[in-house]
């Protein structure tokens, strides 16, 4: 596994170039991408240009997100989206940025749990076929905190083991973006861990939480850089990422205010430590 920045969950605002010279810089393995950035960037320099780049930085690319929530628009917007992703999936395809994400409401205001299942199968499966044509992975990311939960009327997927069927699901090319914070908040054990395989796990986000906060009221926006406060067990769950063999990126998704404040080289800096103390007692990690 290699660490990756995400410039923006850190509240760095830059360009693409800068992105990747921040990431070398201060010894990240990866660069998360914004997939309209990237193919904004491969229509401008052309692919072989962006993969140059990626290469110069001795740097792979990391997860992006898809440019839409599947589940949270109209049916004619998700069908006006299905016909205008193909050439964004083609970029990401033509650099090697083959790992797609997007997370999923733990509740539904008016589908109960088996017909909820059924709406994201439909709406993620179409979509799903189209990224494995263009060899792209796709990542689902259940919310944890309890307080995301009692937002809705029924409750929908907030575990590892209902994740895995919903993305089996979905397709042979659906796996999971396992969250550290997600899992805790959702009262997460090694249990939960046990059965993980290399080949399902997408991409990976590292994230502690708060001091003196009870499991039932941590907020889905309020997060820690790993292993800064030990509230969350992350020597077990990166034990369990190593023991699956997984070879892709970690990426930290802290929603710090006071980290976003910092000047990016810093934020980087910081970040850049945290993840890879983290992952270093991993021999594959880095």
């Amino acid at each position: 596994m290699y660490a990756s920045l995400n410039p923006g969950l850190i509240g760095i605002k830059a360009d693409f170039a800068e992105c990747l010279a921040l990431a070398r810089r201060h010894g990240f393995g990866g660069l998360d991408v914004q997939i309209d950035q990237l193919h904004e960037t491969v229509l401008r320099v052309g692919a072989a240009a962006v993969r140059d780049l990626f290469a110069t930085h001795d740097l792979r690319p990391g997860t992006w997100n898809l440019p839409f929530k599947p589940y949270a628009v109209t049916s004619a917007k998700w069908r006006e989206w299905l016909a205008k992703i193909p050439p964004l999936l083609a970029s990401a395809r033509a650099v090697g940025a083959t790992r797609a994400g997007m997370w999923i409401m733990p509740g539904s205001y008016d589908r109960p749990y088996d017909q909820n299942f059924a709406f994201h199968v439909e709406r993620f499966s179409p979509l799903a076929r189209m990224l494995a044509d263009h060899g792209i992975r796709l990542g689902i990311e259940f919310i944890g905190p309890e307080t995301m939960l009692r937002m809705f009327k029924h409750p929908f997927v907030r575990s590892i083991a209902q994740t895995r069927e919903l993305a089996r699901a979905i397709g042979p090319n659906c796996g999971q973006m396992l969250d550290a914070y997600h899992w805790y908040c959702a009262g997460g054990t090694g249990a939960d861990l046990q059965g993980l395989t290399h080949d399902e796990i997408v991409g990976v986000h590292l994230n502690d939480a708060p001091l003196g906060v009870a499991l039932s009221a941590q907020l889905d926006g309020v997060r820690k850089l790993p292993g800064t406060t030990g509230v969350v067990d992350l020597a077990m769950f990166v034990q369990a990422l190593g023991d699956t063999r997984y070879a892709g990126p970690v990426t930290a998704e802290p929603f710090d205010a006071e980290l976003s404040a910092l000047p990016a080289n810093e934020s980087a800096s910081r970040t850049a430590r945290s993840v890879l103390a983290s992952i270093s007692t991993i021999p594959c990690s880095i």
